[in-house]
């Protein structure tokens, strides 16, 4: 239940859909979510699936549609349900978030639990705070969060051990993401760090006067449009408009300081700095030398060779051109775990 203008307390159409494929979603917790919200589970198996579905429901007409999975389920969901809404000629529905994959940024924005029926539960009842949050637009995706580097290299990496572990008998329920991230970046990524070049990469401003940050807050240096806001080796260039980047990181001290701008990323820091920096960076804490920090709202990535591309997890394939832009905000709920 939400209550509307002039205190008037309405039912909350909703649906909750749920990637089939969460390696989270077993039986038991399959029926614990049907149960919390029973007649309004949809339980999909494939984008096709998704889509057919999204698109149903959006006919009908909904207050709020709950996603459950991780940040790639995420981010396909307000794809389609853009599209789904755009065609159907409706206003986009607020968008609650499930607990259920390996990287988890965006349930960790909302203030997403462990208790994925618990959460859905609470957010059938029409419980928690409804608040807007701007995307950023790339590659025909929106998301919270964008990144080139080292990034979207261990995404290409836990999805290839992924597809070795996935041909290993009964190995896709043992091995979950955690386990298939660690030997990633053990039995890949280091070692692909450590013995190829990295990228060179240009970074330049295509809209209103960039702000650049420092730890304490602006530098007092604006960049202006057609100029260069970074160039030079490349281990990461990143964007967000939320603070966490997966696996609990808060990698994006600067987010939400200026409404109209995303907090972007660029750095050359080694493998030594960013095993070093690990803790600070689940703080929030992480500045350097090697990387530069600005407010903008519209940027052009150029690089030297294509390079994986990542939008909120989900992989964008290889480029060598990218345009990031602000994008209107979609409504997200909040849950009471967190007050911001």
């Amino acid at each position: 239940m939400r209550r509307g203008p002039c205190g008037i307390v309405r039912a909350v159409r909703a649906a909750a859909i749920v990637n089939g494929q969460s390696r989270r979603l077993g039986g038991r917790l399959r029926r614990r979510l049907e149960r919390a919200f029973p007649g309004h589970v949809r339980i999909t198996q494939s984008l096709a699936d998704a889509r057919a579905v999204i698109f149903d429901e959006v006919r009908r007409g909904l207050d709020a549609i709950v996603l459950g999975g991780g940040d790639g389920t995420v981010v396909m969901g307000l794809t389609l349900i853009a599209e789904a809404c755009r065609g159907a000629g409706r206003p986009e529905p607020a968008i609650g978030i499930l607990r259920l994959g390996s990287g988890n940024a965006i349930a960790d924005t909302v203030g997403a639990s462990d208790d994925a029926a618990g959460d859905l539960e609470r957010l059938a009842r029409g419980d928690g705070r409804w608040r807007r949050v701007p995307m950023i637009d790339v590659l025909g995706a929106r998301a919270p969060f964008v990144g080139m580097g080292v990034d979207a290299m261990l995404l290409e990496d836990q999805a290839a051990i992924g597809r070795v572990v996935d041909r290993v008998p009964g190995a896709r329920r043992m091995v979950g993401g955690t386990a298939r991230y660690a030997l990633s970046v053990a039995l890949r990524s280091v070692p692909r760090f450590a013995t190829t070049s990295r990228p060179i990469v240009t970074v330049t401003n295509l809209g209103a006067p960039a702000i650049e940050m420092a730890r304490t807050g602006p530098t007092g240096r604006r960049i202006a449009r057609g100029e260069i806001l970074w160039s030079g080796a490349c281990t990461l260039v990143a964007a967000s408009t939320i603070p966490f980047f997966g696996f609990g990181l808060k990698m994006f001290a600067f987010s939400e300081a200026q409404s109209g701008r995303f907090h972007l990323r660029c750095g050359d820091a080694g493998l030594l700095e960013i095993l070093r920096n690990t803790p600070a960076a689940f703080r929030g804490e992480y500045f350097s030398d090697h990387v530069r920090d600005f407010l903008c709202d519209r940027v052009v990535i150029a690089v030297d060779g294509e390079t994986p591309v990542e939008a909120g997890g989900e992989l964008l394939g290889r480029h060598d051109r990218v345009e990031l832009a602000l994008s209107p905000a979609v409504t997200l709920i909040s849950l009471d775990r967190i007050g911001g």
